[in-house]
């Protein structure tokens, strides 16, 4: 019996956070569209946030073979840092978009000053929000799974840039696929 509890907490856990949360969100955009004009498109930040947490959830756990117990205690902890990594992100993208406007406007140097101190605030909240994750978290792994964790992380974080990168530039993509093999080298 608690074997069959376990399995079903496994099938569903990921869907019970993950899936309500998503059609939360799209019920609200629903209801947002309808009083939006119609030139105007749905904001993609929520969509792309649920699915980044999706992917967490459901990698993380495998990855770092957890049982459901400890993912129970641990997933509060990952949702917080999914969010709170979006919003540092987010802020760090406008703090570098706000530099190169000052250097191509060439700007005085206390607005030099100013938007360096955004980049590198942005910068070290990136990093304690990573570090304030891990010394939540690693208290309830054993060291393999706190290796794992951090290898999933490294991973986790080139596939999200993928896809962004794939998301922000679906064309690039489209004309790799479409250009075939390259050229053999003539001799």
């Amino acid at each position: 019996m608690k074997k069959l509890a376990i399995v079903l907490m496994l099938v569903y856990l990921p869907s019970a956070y993950g899936f309500p949360r998503l059609l939360q969100r799209q019920q609200q955009q629903k209801l947002q569209q309808k009083l939006r004009p119609a030139d105007r498109p749905l904001p993609r930040r929520a969509l792309v946030e649920d699915a980044v947490l999706g992917f967490y959830v459901t990698e993380f756990q495998k990855q770092a073979e957890l049982n459901p117990e400890v993912f129970a205690k641990i997933l509060p902890f990952l949702q917080q840092f999914v969010a709170d990594r979006f919003e540092v992100s987010q802020r760090r993208q406008r703090a570098l978009n706000q530099l190169k406007q000052t250097i191509q406007r060439g700007g005085s140097d206390d607005e030099f000053r100013r938007a360096i101190r955004e980049v590198d605030s942005a910068d070290a909240d990136f990093q304690a929000n990573q570090e304030k994750f891990l010394s939540n978290v690693d208290p309830l792994l054993n060291v393999r799974q706190q290796a794992k964790l951090r290898i999933f992380q490294v991973m986790a974080d080139n596939r999200m840039r993928q896809i962004l990168n794939s998301l922000q530039n679906p064309n690039a993509n489209q004309n790799r696929q479409n250009q075939g093999p390259p050229p053999a080298p003539q001799d």
